[in-house]
C-alpha cells in the first residue's frame, strides 16, 4: 500500500507546493485607500502542478479592521465569506480569477500603518487525473516493433 500512502501525502500537500493565491486587480477610487472607503479586487489562483483542479472555492476574510463583500449586488460587508466555484483551472500553469463581478472591500474605520487587509486562502478543492493520463501521449521514439529477417537470393 506504499503507492497509495504516497499518493495520499502528495494529495494533502498539493495545494502548498502547487497552488498560489493572489490579490489582482485591485481599484481605489482614488490614489491611496482612506478611512472606510471601498476598493474592488479579484482573487487569481495559479495551478502549477500536474493535477487538474476541480471544485476550488475561496474564503476570503477581512484582516486588521477591513471588511469584505462578495460580488453579489446585495452581499452585506462581513468579516469573511466563501466565495462561489471558479472553474477547472487546467494543470502546468492554469489559473482562474474569482468568478462574477470583482470582490470588495471596505477599509478600516481609523488610519493605520500598512497592514494586510484581506487574505484568499482554499476552502475547498477537488481534483482529477485526467492530465496525467490522458494528456501525456507524445511520440516516442525509444518504444518500437521492428521486423528482422533474412533476405535470399530468389
Amino acid at each position: 500500500m506504499a503507492f497509495f500512502d504516497d499518493m495520499n501525502a502528495a494529495l494533502e500537500t498539493y495545494p502548498e507546493t502547487n497552488v498560489t493565491i493572489e490579490i489582482v486587480d485591485v481599484v481605489l477610487t482614488g490614489s491611496a485607500l482612506n478611512v472606510n472607503e471601498t476598493a474592488s479586487f479579484r482573487v487569481k489562483v495559479t495551478n502549477t502542478g500536474p493535477l487538474n483542479l476541480t471544485g476550488v472555492t475561496l474564503r476570503v476574510k477581512g484582516q486588521n479592521g477591513a471588511t469584505v463583500k462578495d460580488s453579489g449586488a446585495i452581499a452585506p460587508f462581513v468579516s469573511e465569506f466563501v466565495g462561489a466555484e471558479l472553474a477547472t483551472i487546467a494543470a502546468h500553469g492554469g489559473s482562474q480569477l474569482s468568478p462574477g463581478s470583482p470582490y470588495t472591500l471596505k477599509a478600516p474605520g481609523a488610519a493605520q500603518a500598512a497592514k494586510t487587509l484581506v487574505k484568499a486562502s482554499l476552502e475547498a478543492w477537488d481534483a482529477n487525473l485526467d492530465h496525467i493520463l490522458l494528456a501525456h501521449s507524445d511520440p516516442l521514439a525509444t518504444v518500437k516493433g521492428t521486423y528482422s529477417s533474412a533476405v535470399v537470393a530468389a
